[in-house]
């Protein structure tokens, strides 16, 4: 499936919910990285136009549609973050999808660049497999919550049913090749992921 990766570096960027990732994945992308993200591409498949609007209304029944018929996305979140079984289902079906996406997109890259991809769940996934290293984005709990709070129109209960279905946050750095704790302000992300891109640059791509 792979091919002609050989002069682009892919660095996954994963971390919790509320971490700060999707951040970083765009501060690579304006340092000139080409930037994917699982989350918009799954939305592909779970938005108004839908290619597997019928194969989902299969696996979850209608009431995952509104009221004009299409896929609302809050309410597969609403059945499927509160079922183990239901979650896992759902992620069985697409992450292949997201896959197959995501390979394409990284074809189509030149060479000798930096692909930032983002995405939530590829230790979970084995997409690991297809990087060439792993950058975890780190906050505490309660900055993580309020970022998601502010963000989001979900509860906190809501919130850790959906930690729950992750990968544990000590589990993923432990197994990264780069962190980045966001503790501190926008300046201190733009700088930690500076020092990174250019190590990869000059250690991969020079």
């Amino acid at each position: 499936l792979i091919k002609n990766w050989k002069n682009r570096f892919v660095l996954w960027i994963t971390g919790s919910m509320g971490g700060g990732k999707s951040t970083v994945t765009k501060i690579f992308e304006e340092l000139g990285s080409f930037r994917i993200s699982s989350d918009e591409i799954a939305r592909q498949f779970t938005s108004e136009n839908s290619t597997v609007k019928s194969k989902l209304v299969k696996m979850f029944g209608e009431e995952i549609l509104n009221e004009q018929g299409n896929l609302d996305r809050k309410k597969i979140a609403s059945i499927v973050f509160v079922n183990k079984n239901a979650i896992t289902k759902l992620n069985d079906f697409l992450h292949p999808l997201i896959r197959e996406a995501t390979i394409a997109l990284i074809e189509t890259v030149n060479d000798g660049r930096v692909i930032a991809w983002e995405a939530p769940l590829l230790f979970e996934a084995a997409g690991d497999k297809l990087c060439d290293a792993v950058l975890t984005v780190y906050a505490n709990y309660d900055d993580s919550w309020n970022r998601v709070k502010k963000r989001d129109d979900i509860t906190e209960e809501e919130y850790r049913s959906r930690l729950d279905n992750q990968m544990d946050i000590k589990k993923k750095l432990e197994a990264s090749d780069f962190n980045i704790v966001n503790d501190k302000d926008l300046m201190h992300l733009e700088t930690e992921s500076k020092i990174i891109y250019n190590e990869i640059m000059n250690w991969k791509l020079s």
